[in-house]
């Protein structure tokens, strides 16, 4: 009997002792897993904000009034609400072989001719056109007073891959830009929905101060957006 108890105690207390052994196991394997729900659930939250980033840069470069066109007023306003999704000191390159490519360094503002310059001509590799201010005022077709152009954008061409380093977060940024002019067909009364240019946008963009800001872009043209 003595020898039964004891046999008992022995077993009793090594599954005791796997408890004990195990349990900590167990927690840092729980702590391990909400760390990771929480990483991913801080990457959606990014995801969404990127999201709203994209959403301001394409009202902004749309005319908002497609039949009479935008007064050069509502034209300024559109354009400071561009520049307000870049970081100061942001940089724009526009590829291609036109007048107006290369590179629009910082970013500028519509009423100041000083930090807002027609394009220089530079098209060189090294060169400065001039600022974001002077692209979207005097290059971009969407803000040309002219014009009446809707920018579509396809989700499934775009993509953000947000990652925080250091208390830091940064994102790699690619969506399209797909111009069309919606102006009126006087015999139809109808948009003409005619396709104008097809653009992509490719950088990065970062984190300051609590808002996403565009940091540096290269801008391209592409094909029909294939998924």
């Amino acid at each position: 009997m003595k020898s039964t108890f004891k046999k008992m105690t022995v077993l009793l207390s090594m599954l005791l002792a796997g408890a004990f052994l195990t349990a900590p196991a167990v927690a840092q394997s729980g702590a391990a897993q909400a760390d990771n729900f929480q990483g991913e659930d801080d990457q959606l939250a990014q995801m969404a904000e990127l999201e709203q980033l994209h959403a301001t840069f394409h009202a902004a470069i749309s005319v908002h009034d497609p039949v009479n066109g935008d007064s050069p007023t509502v034209i300024t306003q559109r354009i400071r609400a561009m520049l307000a999704i870049w970081a100061q000191d942001a940089e724009l390159t526009l590829v291609g072989t036109t007048a107006t490519a290369g590179n629009y360094i910082g970013n500028g503002d519509p009423n100041d001719p000083a930090s807002c310059p027609p394009p220089s001509g530079d098209t060189s590799a090294t060169g400065q056109q001039g600022t974001l201010c002077t692209f979207f005022k005097y290059v971009a077709g969407g803000m040309q007073q002219a014009n009446k152009f809707v920018s579509l954008s396809p989700a499934y061409k775009t993509k953000y891959v947000p990652v925080k380093d250091a208390d830091q977060w940064t994102s790699s940024v690619y969506f399209e830009c797909h111009y069309f002019d919606v102006s009126l067909n006087p015999a139809t009364g109808q948009p003409f929905w005619t396709a104008k240019s097809h653009v992509s946008l490719n950088g990065e963009a970062e984190k300051i101060d609590g808002q996403w800001l565009l940091a540096h872009a290269s801008a391209s043209t592409v094909g029909v957006p294939v998924p």
